[in-house]
């Protein structure tokens, strides 16, 4: 069985934060602390101790503290982001210019393949298949082909998926599924709602996310058969990976010139 490469968090990580970081458990502790830090401040620092005051200055810290942990940033609830920012800021940071510059330059693109010493790399660009409005019986169709796809990859692949900001062409085939079920007096009313969508895509900064897989084989690149063979084995490995994919309705293109070029600045940045 091939194995399939994909990041992400350690399931633990998940539990304990579901477990120790909803929004219940926080209140709670907040609660808890800041009844703490008034008792403290009355007892030891104003030597005035008064339940009417000390409740009063709970609840409305309290208050306050919950107005704080339910705030969102980008769907993301603030007590989530503020401790990866401090973490981020108090770790020493890696990868900087100068780790990175031998790896800018130990790789380059020809005929839409990436190049390195001893690997040859395709990238491709996976859309995939929204099934929110699908029955629970398709679905389970679905989640069943995609299991099959996965015993029957041809070679490891990489998966990557990243949040990169919406152009107007991400919306060519919703452009072109409007055509094909209009008649022409709607043609004017459909023309007008494209153009008015593609200034708002332009003048604005919408997220989109954007799935890759990415096939790698061994070779000596400076010797041309190794060369050949593996070029041949990347294209075979890419039919395979597309076809397996229809069947679940998952549409695969290889990522080609320009598209190519923006997508490894981007990754390798």
């Amino acid at each position: 069985m091939r194995s399939v490469r994909i990041y992400k968090d350690d399931i633990r990580e998940h539990v304990l934060r579901s477990l120790f970081f909803t929004d219940t458990v926080l209140a709670s502790g907040g609660a808890l602390v800041i009844a703490l830090i008034w008792f403290a401040i009355f007892h030891f620092v104003l030597h005035f101790f008064s339940w009417g005051y000390f409740g009063t200055a709970v609840l409305v810290s309290e208050i306050f503290f919950i107005g704080f942990i339910t705030q969102k940033v980008d769907n993301q609830p603030i007590y989530k982001i503020v401790p990866r920012s401090l973490k981020f800021k108090a770790n020493k940071k890696e990868h900087r210019h100068s780790d990175l510059e031998p790896y800018f330059v130990d790789f380059e693109i020809q005929d839409n393949l990436i190049m390195r010493k001893n690997h040859i790399i395709k990238m491709y660009e996976v859309e995939p298949f929204d099934i929110a409005l699908l029955n629970d019986q398709d679905r389970e169709h679905f989640f069943v082909k995609l299991k099959q796809m996965i015993h029957v990859l041809p070679s490891q692949v990489q998966f990557i998926v990243r949040k990169e900001q919406a152009q107007v062409e991400d919306y060519s085939k919703h452009f072109f599924s409007l055509y094909n079920s209009a008649n022409k007096k709607r043609e004017p009313l459909i023309n007008g709602y494209i153009n008015d969508l593609s200034s708002l895509v332009k003048n604005h900064s919408f997220a989109t996310m954007h799935h890759y897989a990415i096939f790698s084989v061994s070779c000596d690149i400076k010797n041309s058969n190794e060369k050949v063979k593996a070029i041949k084995k990347l294209s075979d490995l890419g039919i395979r990976f597309a076809s397996s994919l229809s069947a679940c309705n998952i549409t695969v293109r290889p990522l080609i010139d320009d598209q190519l070029l923006h997508v490894a600045q981007t990754i390798l940045r």
